[in-house]
């Protein structure tokens, strides 16, 4: 029994299922509070100097549900595709794990991302660290590729592109993120999702590059076998790969059962 195991025996009735659908609709209550003029989107985001210097601790809890912030007449078509898609993802990983696992998941997130960006803050004060709630879109994009490499989504409603490759591009586009962030506070804030993908998957992506490599080898080997000739003329060495028109037959010569080409038993 794992941590996780023992700790849903304690706290397994503590889980809130379908978890996703609540972040959701919370934050699309916010963004029509934003749009209503009610909430101001600024002081939604996770910012630590804010929590810091002006006591803003409503941020704590408020960057986990500001919603995506989209401009141009096409926001709130984008914004309902990228909530299903997002609820889509998250009910899929609380039917592979279960309602706790998938709780935990989100929660470490959050707390990672938290004090991670603190941290980043105090290391580079000169830095404005902003947190949106990419931890919470990269973290379940990033299990439910993991956990479901060929699932296919059709780019512009007609390319279908596998979303294990998605995953692949999405963590290029973090490692140059990581290259232009301006302060190691910043750096150490964009790797507070992949701190929190990691410790879950780490045996599964170790075990998946392990067991790349074996293919490799073996198909290495396979490809080395298949290209090995079967037959070789003793007289004049060409194979049965090289000239595959060839004809060999075995004879006995000097009391060795060699493979002699057709056109050399001609010859002889």
């Amino acid at each position: 029994m794992n941590r996780l195991d023992k700790l849903e025996k304690h706290f397994g009735n503590w889980a809130i299922p379908n978890v996703m659908r609540y972040l959701i609709v919370a934050q699309i209550l916010a963004y029509a509070l934003i749009h209503g003029g009610v909430l101001s989107f600024s002081t939604m985001p996770l910012v630590p100097s804010a929590i810091i210097h002006g006591k803003e601790y409503w941020r704590l809890v408020t960057f986990v549900i500001a919603p995506p912030h989209m401009a141009g007449g096409f926001g709130i078509l984008f914004l309902a595709i990228f909530w299903y898609i997002l609820s889509l993802m998250g009910n899929a990983i609380e039917g592979i794990w279960g309602t706790f696992r998938f709780n935990v998941y989100l929660l470490l997130g959050a707390l990672l991302t938290v004090i991670i960006s603190f941290i980043g803050q105090i290391i580079s004060s000169e830095s404005l660290i902003q947190i949106f709630p990419d931890f919470l879109y990269l973290s379940v994009f990033y299990a439910f590729a993991v956990l479901n490499p060929n699932f296919e989504f059709h780019l512009f409603f007609i390319l279908p592109v596998k979303v294990k490759w998605l995953a692949l591009v999405s963590g290029v586009f973090v490692i140059l993120e990581l290259i232009g962030a301006e302060s190691l506070g910043m750096r150490l804030a964009i790797l507070a999702p992949v701190l929190n993908f990691l410790l879950f998957f780490q045996e599964a992506l170790v075990h998946s590059i392990c067991v790349g490599r074996r293919r490799r080898k073996f198909e290495s080997k396979a490809k080395g076998r298949a290209t090995e000739a079967l037959h070789t003329c003793v007289f004049c060495h060409v194979t049965d790969n090289s000239h595959p028109g060839r004809d060999f037959r075995y004879r006995s010569v000097d009391g060795e059962h060699v493979a002699i080409c057709n056109q050399c038993r001609e010859e002889r």
